[in-house]
């Protein structure tokens, strides 16, 4: 992954862990 997209590999984990956090407030924003 990281090779494909030419980008260092703490780059795409912090894209990652930043996609995930935002799609667990969307989960909790829909739940509640």
């Amino acid at each position: 992954m990281a090779e494909i997209l030419d980008l260092p590999l703490g780059t795409v984990k912090a894209r990652i862990f930043r996609a995930r956090e935002m799609l667990k407030k969307i989960l909790k924003d829909s739940l509640f």
